[in-house]
C-alpha cells in the first residue's frame, strides 16, 4: 500500500510533531563566548544568529495540551547539501545505509515538493537539537503554508530520533559470574 509521506498545512493550523519549519532561527553561541563568561572578560556577547529549516520532533500530544513552552527541532537538509559537508555519502553504500537507517545522527526523508524547500531527498540531522519557544514557532510559520510530515513516516522519524538518543556504551561491563553467583555466600 502506497502512503502519502507530506501534506500541506494552512498556517492557522497548530504546530505538530513532523510539521517542517522554513526559515526558522537560533541564537547560536559558539565555544568561545562560552569561555569569555567563563573568565569574566565579557557580560555583552555579540552572538550570531542562524537561518534554517527545521523539523518539530516533540509530540504532538505536548504541544497540543500546553504540556510544553518550548519545542524540540531539528534541521532538515538536502541530500545534496549532506554530500557536500559530508563526503563520504557519496559512496552509495554509504547513502544505503542512511536509506537502511544505519546511521544513526541522520533520518532520510523523502523528496519535497514545497516551493522554497529543497526539491530533493532530505535529512534530518541529529547531531544539531535545538529548544526553540512554542510562541517563536507560531509566529514564524503563521503567515505561509507548510508541510507535514505524516504516518507512519512522522512515526518512524521520531523512532530514529529516540534510537539517537538511547544508544548506551558502556566503558566495562558488570562481571557476568560476580552477578550469577551473588548471594550463594
Amino acid at each position: 500500500m502506497d502512503y502519502q509521506w507530506y501534506e500541506k498545512i494552512q498556517p492557522d493550523c497548530p504546530l505538530e510533531q513532523g510539521d517542517i519549519v522554513e526559515g526558522c532561527y537560533v541564537i547560536m553561541p559558539e565555544e568561545a563566548h562560552y569561555q569569555s563568561i567563563l573568565k569574566g572578560e565579557q557580560t555583552q556577547i555579540d552572538i550570531p544568529i542562524i537561518k534554517f529549516n527545521g523539523i518539530i520532533l516533540s509530540q504532538s500530544c505536548d504541544i497540543t495540551h500546553g504540556k510544553v513552552d518550548s519545542l524540540i527541532i531539528c534541521p532538515v537538509i538536502s541530500l545534496k547539501q549532506l554530500i557536500e559537508d559530508m563526503p563520504h555519502y557519496k559512496q552509495s553504500a554509504a547513502r544505503e545505509d542512511l536509506r537502511q537507517g544505519k546511521m544513526p545522527a541522520h533520518h532520510l526523508l523523502n523528496k519535497l515538493e514545497g516551493e522554497k524547500l529543497p526539491q530533493d531527498f532530505c535529512i534530518v540531522d541529529f547531531h544539531h537539537i535545538y529548544s526553540l519557544p512554542k510562541m517563536f514557532l507560531q509566529e514564524i510559520v503563521k503567515t505561509n503554508e507548510r508541510i507535514r510530515l505524516l504516518p507512519p513516516y512522522r512515526e518512524h522519524l521520531s523512532q530514529s530520533f529516540a534510537r539517537y538518543f538511547m544508544r548506551v556504551g558502556l566503558p566495562s561491563d558488570i562481571d557476568r559470574n560476580e552477578i550469577a553467583s551473588y548471594g550463594k555466600q
